[in-house]
């Protein structure tokens, strides 16, 4: 395929997981059925999903000089991510995930930056003065916000599409809003971000990012799909149920494929399908990215190609103009 020249910056961890046996708790002692440890981080998982498509994908973040460092860049050479835009920081410790699962298949984390607490402004400026900006780059919040605004004003500059996910939210993030061209959060992030009640209603809350700055909100709201506001169009898209494993990862597969789908020329309302249904498959195992085997399957779902846009597309599930 052709390249769609994606760049990922942001996050690396370390994910130890341990999955809460059906037995639960007492007091403060939980027992667990089993434990794994994966490459992870908000970055690290979106990249290694796009690769399942794109092997053209870039990494752009720091790492610790250590034995979690070596695992993770291992990880990242046999999905073949392209990590010349990974920093050795010999100062610090990788990045660590503490992970939780409980039986339903919802998890809390406990993130230790580490490495990627040191990701800074000039990180972001270093690797641009040395590469060629790519087509779409795709941001989070796990790593400092001054690296993010700067990662979200040069690539911006240099004519890069740039993807947004307003996650893990903070008081600050609503400032980022205005830099990115496609945004994406959850309902509650959202009522975070605008301090509005949680029970404020999807088109309120997605005229109101556009209004705080957001070109194109997008809010995922967990089994009930996605909405978003794309130019005038209202544009929503249902996903099927599915028994939840691990939802670790399934937000960040989700705005992998919703990239790939849109670097590939696809109509928002396609990429939007595709991304629900990346989401979904991700929440039904243990795993945190998608395989090329799960392209495949997300390219019979949505019914065309995912690296060649096809002329006709299917209707999406609802679009609402105005």
């Amino acid at each position: 395929m052709r390249s769609t020249s994606i760049c990922v910056v942001g996050s690396l961890n370390a994910d130890l997981i341990a999955y809460v046996g059906a037995d639960g708790s007492a007091a403060s002692y939980a027992t667990g059925s089993k434990f794994e440890m994966a490459a992870g981080g908000k970055s690290l998982n979106a990249a290694m999903s796009i690769a399942s498509l794109d092997p053209t994908v870039t990494l752009v973040g720091r790492i610790g000089s250590d034995d979690l460092g070596n695992f993770i860049a291992g990880a990242l050479s046999t999905r073949g991510v392209t990590t010349e835009g990974l920093i050795r920081d010999d100062a610090i410790h990788t990045g660590v995930g503490h992970v939780r699962v409980n039986p339903e298949g919802e998890y809390d984390t406990v993130v230790v930056p580490g490495a990627n607490g040191n990701f800074s402004a000039d990180d972001v400026d270093a690797y641009l003065d040395s590469h060629e900006p790519p087509a779409f780059v795709v941001l989070n919040l796990e790593v400092p916000l001054p690296a993010v605004r700067q990662a979200a004003t040069r690539f911006r500059e240099r004519g890069a599409t740039v993807v947004l996910n307003l996650s893990p939210v903070n008081a600050e993030a609503r400032a980022l809003l205005r830099l990115a061209d496609v945004v994406v959060m959850n309902r509650s992030e959202a009522c975070h971000i605008l301090d509005v009640p949680p029970t404020t209603g999807e088109r309120l809350l997605l005229t109101a990012l556009r209004e705080a700055g957001a070109r194109t909100p997008v809010l995922t709201l967990g089994d009930g799909g996605v909405v978003a506001l794309n130019g005038n169009d209202l544009v929503k898209e249902e996903v099927e149920p599915t028994r939840v494993v691990n939802s670790v990862g399934a937000g960040d597969s989700f705005l992998a494929m919703m990239v790939l789908a849109m670097a590939n020329d696809h109509p928002f309302p396609v990429c939007l399908r595709a991304a629900n249904e990346a989401g979904r498959l991700v929440c039904g195992r243990s795993e945190s990215f998608l395989t090329s085997a799960d392209v495949r399957h997300i390219e019979d779902v949505i019914g065309v190609p995912l690296a060649k846009a096809a002329a006709t597309y299917p209707r999406a599930s609802e679009i609402i103009h105005g």
